[in-house]
């Protein structure tokens, strides 16, 4: 998802913070390669949209794209933005109340699901009627100082956290942020990493029956982040910020294995069924201090990041490692022509950006063009009927400023 960019007191707390299986999955025939023409500025359309604007949804059933926008200033203005996928007008703003990140579809069910990643919760909003209809509680607020004495860490990593909690002034709040999800239709879930702020990381699962919380798995790691679904074969790939992939059977909500991978960050992962395949962005962002104050030992790199990764799904070893532009955020797949589109955001809290967007071959693993789109892509979805890339834009420290919108972009391939 998304870099969280919030002025608030906790973001900077926690931006500072911040083995083989079966093998009974086959892999289809690689395809032949798809003739690629480079996209021209005519077939980019830009628009100003919001103050903030993050992930981005299509629904074909609605024939509209939701966007998450939340507003830092003030969250009770924060909005889930629906929009024309064809001229990107705004159609309707939904109400949220709270700043909402990540989106997750079920198309079928007229069901939206977003975290609320600042406010321990995951909202719903019924599609159809353009409502939120729920906020799920999946966490309560606890007092740092207090968890963090008690917790079962070393004298060094004790006394770092609160040193970054003090200089922050940071007491009581959720011990857990949140960024991306997915649904499982096949299983009635919803699942949601928990990035730890300060502790080990776990998996939210909310029931969409209920629409209340079932369960949270521990033993995610550092930094847990990426996620992924192959619902077929019930496997949830999760990723976090040591390297690691775990993978999760979706019925039985069992860690079936942990793959130590060749990445170092996977940010956001895309699993390919036909093909058996993860693609992950792998960030490249210095975290060494942090890390190494959650891991208690010095954690050694296994990459200089800024790349994009693609995975065996049947055992986490690495297929082939495509570079990118700097600090590789989002990502989408489409089977149909066998292209990855990756948004690098180019840096991060840069007064200047020169972020763009990389279109990559997946059958030979090449770079077919660089976009550049200036100041800072985030989040894309692609429309494979229409050929159509959707790109939310961020500010950078020039045009925050200057309290510039933040844009939608659409590329007509």
């Amino acid at each position: 998802m998304t870099l969280f960019t919030s002025r608030s007191l906790v973001s900077a707390v926690y931006l500072a913070l911040a083995m083989g299986v079966s093998t009974n999955y086959v892999h289809a025939k690689t395809p032949a390669p798809v003739a690629y023409q480079a996209v021209t500025q005519e077939q980019i359309m830009q628009k100003p949209t919001a103050a903030e604007v993050l992930e981005i949804v299509y629904s074909p059933k609605q024939s509209s794209l939701f966007v998450s926008s939340p507003n830092w200033e003030d969250e009770t203005l924060s909005r889930t933005l629906v929009l024309d996928p064809t001229t990107l007008a705004i159609q309707q703003e939904i109400p949220m109340d709270v700043k909402s990140f990540g989106v997750a579809l079920d198309d079928a069910a007229d069901r939206l699901y977003l975290t609320q990643g600042f406010n321990g919760g995951i909202a719903v909003v019924d599609t159809a009627r353009k409502e939120l209809i729920k906020r799920i509680t999946v966490q309560e607020k606890i007092n740092f100082q207090e968890a963090i004495a008690a917790a079962d860490f070393g004298q060094a990593r004790k006394e770092g956290l609160l040193k970054m909690l003090e200089r922050f002034n940071v007491t009581e709040d959720y011990p857990y942020k949140m960024r991306e999800l997915v649904v499982d239709k096949k299983n009635h879930r919803v699942f949601a990493p928990g990035l730890g702020l300060g502790f080990d990381s776990v998996l939210f699962v909310v029931n969409t029956q209920t629409m209340e919380l079932e369960k949270v798995l521990p033993g995610f790691g550092y930094n847990v982040v990426g996620i992924t679904l192959d619902e077929a074969n019930n496997r949830l790939f999760v990723s976090n910020m040591q390297g690691q992939i775990m993978v999760v059977n979706s019925q039985t909500l069992n860690i079936d294995q942990v793959w130590e991978t060749q990445a170092d960050q996977l940010l956001n992962l895309s699993y390919d069924p036909e093909h058996n395949r993860l693609f992950g962005v792998d960030q490249g962002i210095d975290r060494d201090d942090a890390r190494n104050l959650h891991l208690e030992r010095e954690y050694k790199r296994r990459s200089p990041g800024h790349q994009v990764f693609v995975l065996d799904a049947s055992n986490g070893k690495t297929l082939a490692v495509m570079p990118t532009g700097e600090v590789p955020i989002g990502l989408r797949f489409d089977a149909a022509s066998q292209r990855l589109f990756v948004a690098n955001r180019g840096g991060v809290r840069e007064k200047e950006g020169k972020g763009s967007v990389s279109v990559f071959d997946t059958v030979n693993y090449k770079p077919l063009q660089t976009i550049e789109l200036a100041p800072h892509p985030n989040s894309l979805e692609y429309i494979p009927a229409e050929k159509a890339l959707y790109v939310s834009v961020k500010n950078d420290g020039n045009s925050k400023e200057k309290g510039t919108k933040e844009r939608m972009v659409r590329i007509q391939f």
